[in-house]
């Protein structure tokens, strides 16, 4: 749950006692519209053309396509409830992740060289849960990725996943209202999904750019076109300093359509599969307490994300037919799924003192009257910088592999910024598998954090790169900036700054940057028109579909996916 201190916090600095309670009575609701078509709350019905599973990424991209045919019914079932005035603030990242109403609070089991800083050596992974899922806690960045990894996709067997196939998909949500890029054939000013720059601008974010030119890297780069070696402030997924969930950009969109029903608090527990003829024919579900059924003329539409996508196929006897058995689940279709787990990782951050002041987020200061006013009734200051990150940089190990540095310049202390390493191609793989046979029950998440030396060793290299980059450049000397003195207790065995030291540090503060994919694969688990293999009336429309990680933060690609299913959806039907 959101921390009752910042509510506290909210309720004591704000000196309006009327804006007090109306954001505490926000946070108690946190339901700005009604269920349904947002007209009025009428019941669900029996029976829809087609059934979306999440209100993530996909699924909202889904629901707002197929309910522009207005002869099409389409019911979105989210387990969730709606944003509230706290994810809209894009430096409230940090307690978003941590929140029960706005996560599912997942954590992977045990790793025995990857978490060990934390309880039970277990690193948290936050999985959206609400209306837009996991782009209301997401850290905002819009990035697609390199070209030749969606053409890799498509030389895997995947027809019309190539790059030039993608393109115009990603084309099709943008809105980017950065200026040097309205001309840009590689960016749009038509689609619903906005991007922009934070209007806060951190000097900081200035030195590291010119720091990163120093070593080589091509400043002020359009990463969505060519990463690589370049250097650049955040893209970010933002309106008028907002956050822009694929709920606010695809479902609030649609709201006067009659044929589009919402139902939040409605937590999947079964797709319905009809035995005899494998075809998916509705879904059970949880609302009000109650096991309710709702069924599809046409299909079910799964965009539960990563985790939950694969554990609902499983609850519904598609899945690796003895890991069925073994939680007396009847098998339907024997597919590998929830295998295969790939996901971005790092560490959380190097810590760098600086001789200067600037602007902290912690709970007291987001709820402090003058920044919360700026960010409220101008979309400006600190709290647009989405958890207080604002510039990229892209480099290569000595292995080839890509890897991101990400430059926080706004922290909890007024004169230190972290740069954290995100390992854009690793070796590392995972599984997402049953506990039970219990709906209700969270999935069991593994994850081989550090289990090769490659990845450790790629990690200890950009490591390595970000201190010389502050300590070794002329833009950082002005604010006197340096790597913190202190070594962590744990790894203070190690000689300080040495690789022994750097990998110890890597594997305790071990960092998901939540991008998971590959659970439901195309090629294993769906085609590549993304219906589950061996099941009629049934499709995957979410990150779990990616053969492999891009190198890019997966919301743009989810919402890509979502387009680009949505249309293959649209074009089946209309035959």
């Amino acid at each position: 749950m959101i921390s009752n201190l910042l509510i506290f916090a909210f309720l004591i600095l704000f000196t309006s006692s009327i804006r007090a309670q109306l954001i505490y009575g926000l946070y108690e609701q946190g339901i700005p519209f009604r269920e349904n078509n947002f007209l009025g709350n009428r019941p669900i019905l029996r029976e829809y053309d087609f059934i979306v599973i999440g209100a993530g990424p996909g699924g909202c991209v889904v629901a707002n396509r197929l309910s522009e045919n207005q002869n099409w019914s389409v019911l979105v079932l989210e387990a969730g409830q709606d944003e509230s005035i706290y994810t809209e603030i894009p430096g409230a990242q940090s307690l978003l992740e941590t929140s029960s109403i706005y996560s599912w609070g997942y954590s992977t089991e045990p790793t025995k060289n990857g978490c060990l800083g934390f309880k039970n050596k277990r690193c948290s992974w936050p999985t959206g849960k609400g209306m837009g899922g996991s782009s209301i806690i997401n850290a905002l960045f819009y990035t697609r990725g390199r070209k030749d990894h969606y053409d890799t996709l498509a030389a895997l067997g995947n027809e019309g996943w190539a790059y030039n196939d993608v393109l115009p998909y990603f084309l099709k949500s943008e809105n980017n209202s950065i200026p040097e890029y309205q001309n840009s054939p590689f960016h749009s000013q038509k689609g619903y999904f906005h991007v922009e720059r934070a209007s806060y601008r951190s000097p900081i974010v200035d030195m590291f750019i010119e720091a990163g030119g120093e070593l080589g890297l091509k400043k002020n780069v359009d990463y969505t076109i060519d990463p690589e070696y370049g250097i650049s402030r955040i893209q970010a997924t933002t309106i008028n300093g907002r956050r822009l969930s694929a709920s606010k950009a695809f479902i609030h969109t649609a709201k006067d359509r009659q044929n589009l029903h919402i139902a939040i608090f409605s937590q999947v527990t079964k797709i319905l599969i009809d035995p005899k003829t494998k075809k998916a024919i509705g879904v059970e579900f949880i609302k009000k307490g109650k096991i309710r059924t709702v069924y599809s003329r046409k299909e079910v539409i799964l965009s539960a994300g990563p985790i939950n996508s694969p554990q609902l196929l499983m609850l519904s006897g598609i899945g690796p037919k003895e890991h069925l058995k073994h939680h007396g689940i009847s098998v339907i279709q024997d597919l590998p799924v929830g295998q295969h787990l790939e996901d971005h990782y790092g560490l959380i951050g190097l810590e760098f003192i600086v001789n200067q002041t600037g602007p902290v987020l912690t709970q007291q200061s987001i709820a402090d009257p003058f920044l919360y006013d700026e960010w409220l009734k101008y979309g400006r200051g600190p709290l647009t910088v989405p958890r207080g990150r604002d510039g990229l940089a892209f480099i290569r190990s000595p292995s080839g592999k890509e890897i991101e540095l990400v430059l926080a310049p706004i922290t909890d202390k007024p004169n230190i910024f972290f740069i954290s390493t995100l390992l854009l191609q690793p070796d590392a793989r995972g599984s997402v598998q049953l506990k039970s046979n219990n709906s209700m029950h969270p999935p069991v998440m593994y994850y081989g954090y550090y289990d090769n030396n490659n990845d450790l060793e790629d990690n200890i290299y950009a490591l390595k790169y970000a201190v010389k980059m502050v300590e070794e450049t002329q833009a950082f000397k002005n604010v006197a900036a340096k790597l913190n003195p202190v070594p962590y207790s744990k790894c203070e065995h190690f000689r300080f700054r040495s690789d022994e030291y750097w990998g110890c540090l890597s594997k305790h503060f071990t960092n998901t940057f939540h991008h998971h994919c590959a659970t439901c694969r195309m090629g294993s688990v769906v085609n590549d028109r993304l219906q589950v293999f061996g099941i009629q009336g049934l499709r995957v429309v979410d990150s779990s579909i990616l053969p492999h990680i891009p190198s890019a933060h997966l919301y743009a690609p989810s919402i890509m996916v979502g387009e680009k299913g949505a249309d293959m959806i649209r074009s089946y039907w209309s035959k």
